[in-house]
C-alpha cells in the first residue's frame, strides 16, 4: 500500500519563525495551551518560564511527531492535547536537545530541536533506523522563484513557499545523486498523502522526506539508506 514507510524510519519536522505574528504571545493564553498541551506541559512551561520559545518548543515536537508517525499510521488523527512531548528544560540555549513524544501505549517518536534567532526547528524519527538523517533550513527569498516543477508536483499546493521548500528539498536529494525525480503528494482513496520522493510517478523506495515552512523560513528533512 502506498502509505507503508519507504525506509526502516520515516522523518518529520516542524519549523516556527520565532518572529512570525501569528507564533508572538501563545505562552500567555492560557485557552489555548489548555487545547494545545497536556496539564504536564503547561505546568513545565510555567515552572520553566519557557514563553513563547518553550511553547514553540513543545509544539513543534507534537507537529514534527505527527509528521512522521502519520506516514507509518495513515489514519492517526491529529490529537495534540493527548500526546506528551519529554524534554529536560525548555529554555534552549544554542544546543540541539532531544526528547521524545509519546502519541499512545506503542509509540514513542524522537525528536530534536536547534535554535537559532529567527527560528526554532525539530527533527522527529520513528523507527529504529540505520538511516541517515540530513536537513536544511533556509530564508524563503533564498529560492529562485522560477524553478522548475513538474505540474503535477504543482498540484500537491497552492502557495510560494511550498514550491520553494520543494527545491531546498531537491537540493538535499541531489548530493546523494538522486536526480530526475518529483516531490508529489499522491492519494489513498479520498485522502491525499505527505509528499514522497517519486519517480516516474511512483515512490522511490530507500528514502523518506519531510517540508515544513513558516513565516520567512523554510526546511526540509532527508532520510536515506546508508
Amino acid at each position: 500500500m502506498l502509505h507503508e514507510p519507504p525506509v526502516n524510519a520515516t522523518v518529520g519536522n516542524d519549523l516556527i519563525d520565532l518572529a512570525a505574528a501569528h507564533n508572538l504571545g501563545r505562552a500567555r493564553q492560557p485557552r489555548f495551551l489548555q487545547r494545545s498541551l497536556t496539564s504536564a506541559e503547561c505546568d513545565q512551561l510555567h515552572a520553566q518560564r519557557g514563553g513563547d520559545v518553550g511553547f514553540a518548543l513543545l509544539w513543534s515536537a507534537k507537529e514534527a511527531a505527527y509528521k512522521a508517525a502519520r506516514k507509518q499510521q495513515a489514519e492517526l488523527a491529529f490529537t495534540p492535547r493527548r500526546w506528551q512531548v519529554e524534554t529536560d528544560s525548555l529554555r534552549l540555549r544554542g544546543s540541539a536537545p532531544c526528547g521524545t513524544v509519546r502519541l499512545d501505549a506503542a509509540t514513542l517518536v524522537r525528536v530534536r530541536w536547534q535554535l537559532s534567532r529567527q527560528w526554532l526547528h525539530c527533527i522527529a524519527v520513528l523507527g529504529n533506523s540505520q538511516s541517515r538523517i540530513e536537513h536544511a533550513i533556509c530564508a524563503s527569498d533564498e529560492i529562485a522563484p522560477a524553478a522548475p516543477l513538474s505540474e503535477p508536483e504543482r498540484s500537491g499546493f497552492s502557495c510560494a513557499e511550498s514550491a520553494a521548500v520543494r527545491v531546498l528539498a531537491r537540493r538535499l536529494l541531489q548530493r546523494h545523486g538522486i536526480i530526475d525525480i518529483e516531490i508529489l503528494r499522491l492519494t489513498e482513496g479520498n485522502a491525499r498523502l505527505p509528499p514522497r520522493v517519486c519517480a516516474n510517478g511512483l515512490p522511490l523506495t530507500g528514502v523518506d522526506l519531510s517540508l515544513s515552512h513558516d513565516g520567512h523560513y523554510l526546511a526540509a528533512v532527508i532520510a536515506t539508506l546508508q
